[in-house]
C-alpha cells in the first residue's frame, strides 16, 4: 500500500494544499513525479490521487498539488496567471524534491502548458513530459489573471496567439519522454489548437501518442475511474527505463 501524506506549501502568502504518495516499502525510484491540474475554476489534485498512488506502487514517489485559488488551496482563483502557476509548482519541487532527482511531470489540460514550462526552468533534470489533452497559450498573456474579462477570448478565439505559445517548441525539441495523451472526443480544446500540438510532438522522435477512446477532455476525472487506462499511460510514460 502507498502512504499519503497532506500538507500545505506556503507560496506568496498562500497556503498551497499538496499530497505526497511514498512506497510503503522496499526499493525506490530516483526519478520524483509531479501531477498538475487544469486550469479551470472546478479542477483539483483529487482526481489524480488514483494515478499518484499506481506510479507508488512502483517505487515513484508522487506530488501532487492544488494552485492557487483550486482545491484546498487559499487564494482566487480569478487571481491566478500562467506565470504563477508556474512559480508555484517550482516552489514545491524546490521545497520537497531532492536537488538530485530527475523529474516525471504529468500536466492535464493547462497542466500541460505548465509542465513544458518547468522543461526550461529545471532543464536536464526533466526526464519525462506526459501531457493530457493539453492546451497552449501564447506568451502575450502570461500574466493575463484567469478572471480577467479577456482572458476566455485570448486563449479560445485568437488562434494567431497559439502558435506563440513556448510550449510547441519543448514539445518539438524536449531531449527526453513525451508522452501525449488524447480523449476520443475534447470537447475543450478547439481543434486547431489541437492539431498544432499534435504536429509538434510529433516531430520530435522521442515522443508518443496515446487515444483513449471513450474519454473527454477531463481525463484526469476518467483515469480514476479507469484503472487499465491508468496502467496504459504508466506503461507508455516508463516503457523505456526498465529490462
Amino acid at each position: 500500500m502507498a502512504r499519503i501524506v497532506r500538507s500545505v506549501h506556503a507560496w506568496g502568502g498562500e497556503k498551497l494544499s499538496y499530497f505526497e504518495v511514498t512506497p510503503d516499502a522496499g526499493a525506490t525510484e530516483r526519478e520524483r513525479v509531479v501531477l498538475m491540474h487544469g486550469g479551470g475554476p472546478g479542477d483539483s489534485k483529487e482526481p489524480s490521487l488514483a494515478l499518484a498512488e499506481d506510479f507508488a506502487a512502483l517505487g515513484f514517489h508522487v506530488l501532487g498539488l492544488d494552485f492557487m485559488g483550486s482545491g484546498q488551496s487559499s487564494g482566487t482563483w480569478s487571481g491566478m496567471t500562467l506565470n504563477r502557476r508556474q512559480d508555484q509548482a517550482a516552489s514545491l519541487i524546490d521545497a520537497h524534491v531532492p536537488a538530485s532527482s530527475p523529474l516525471i511531470l504529468i500536466g492535464f489540460s493547462m497542466g500541460g502548458q505548465t509542465a513544458t514550462d518547468l522543461v526550461g526552468r529545471f532543464g536536464d533534470r526533466v526526464q519525462r513530459i506526459a501531457l493530457f489533452a493539453p492546451g497552449v497559450y501564447g506568451s502575450t498573456i502570461r500574466d493575463t489573471r484567469f478572471g480577467d474579462d479577456t482572458f476566455t477570448d485570448l486563449v479560445f478565439n485568437r488562434p494567431e496567439l497559439w502558435p506563440d505559445s513556448p510550449a510547441l517548441e519543448v514539445m518539438a525539441t524536449f531531449h527526453g519522454q513525451t508522452l501525449l495523451i488524447l480523449p476520443g472526443h475534447d470537447e475543450a480544446v478547439p481543434p486547431g489548437m489541437a492539431g498544432l500540438i499534435e504536429r509538434s510532438v510529433r516531430s520530435n522522435p522521442r515522443s508518443s501518442t496515446l487515444v483513449i477512446d471513450g474519454a473527454g477532455h477531463l481525463l484526469d476525472h476518467w483515469l480514476a475511474e479507469h484503472p487499465e487506462d491508468r496502467k496504459s499511460v504508466i506503461g507508455g510514460l516508463t516503457r523505456d527505463r526498465r529490462p
